[in-house]
């Protein structure tokens, strides 16, 4: 029988200390992987516990760099900036805007009483008659009188008469049964309400009357886009307010 050979054979002699290091855990390896076979593990042989591969057989590691960083979310848009890119969000805006411009000329020239109408309508009521507090001028009873008949409002431009005598005569000389009958028919007369309305007023109608009767013939006066009315009688209130207490119609005008 044989003797068995030395599994690990002595180091060569010329060996510097670091090479005889390497070569010294070379031979331990060589010994783990024998110990490994004898006991019929299977796949790579493992290292004992403490101890690490030669350089030669190390891998390397699977991730050299870690991970980097998902880029930060965009910021979010702010909420009036949407609306305002949103086509029908300005659609709606367009919308509202021709609304009120169209809101603003219908109350403008067909609608009712303006700020100074209303104002002066409400100076004075006598009888039950509401009146404004002066005769003459766009915001005058003769004025307003005209405007009424042009919107058709009978129920305001008749309350302007002080008595029943008056009105009547109003009604009758434009034949009809009474007075907001008679307006409705001359509203029908009217081809544009905004010029109707806007009376031209003679040199010695444009100050406050002297007297507190006065006299307004619709000849001496500028109308323009409808019928001339007549001649009025205007009566000043105790409240001052001037109402029609007498009415002559003008069959034609010089």
């Amino acid at each position: 029988m044989t003797d068995e050979p030395p599994r690990n054979p002595p180091p060569p002699p010329d060996l510097d200390p670091e090479q005889l290091r390497q070569f010294q855990e070379f031979q331990r390896f060589q010994e783990f992987q024998r110990f490994q076979q004898a006991q019929g593990a299977a796949g790579p042989p493992a290292l004992p516990p403490g101890q690490s591969p030669p350089p030669h057989l190390q891998q390397p590691h699977p991730y050299p760099h870690p991970p980097a960083a998902p880029p930060p979310a965009p910021p979010r848009t702010p909420l009036w900036k949407t609306l305002l890119r949103s086509k029908l969000v300005r659609r709606l805006v367009y919308l509202v805007v021709v609304l009120l411009v169209l809101s603003y000329f219908y109350e403008r020239y067909f609608g009712g009483d303006d700020p100074g109408d209303v104002a002066v309508d409400s100076g004075g009521v006598e009888n039950n008659v509401t009146a404004p507090q002066t005769p003459y001028g766009n915001n005058g009873t003769i004025a307003l009188f005209y405007k009424h008949v042009g919107t058709g409002d009978g129920g305001q431009a008749c309350s302007y008469f002080k008595t029943d005598e008056p009105e009547k005569a109003f009604a009758e000389a434009f034949g009809a049964p009474d007075c907001e009958a008679a307006v409705g028919k001359l509203k029908e007369q009217v081809t544009d309400v905004s010029t109707y309305r806007q009376l031209g007023f003679p040199a010695d109608m444009r100050t406050a009357p002297a007297s507190g009767s006065v006299e307004v013939s619709s000849c001496a006066l500028t109308v323009r886009s409808g019928p001339k009315l007549g001649r009025f009688t205007l009566t000043r209130q105790p409240s001052s307010s001037w109402a029609i207490t007498g009415y002559a119609p003008e069959p034609a005008c010089p």
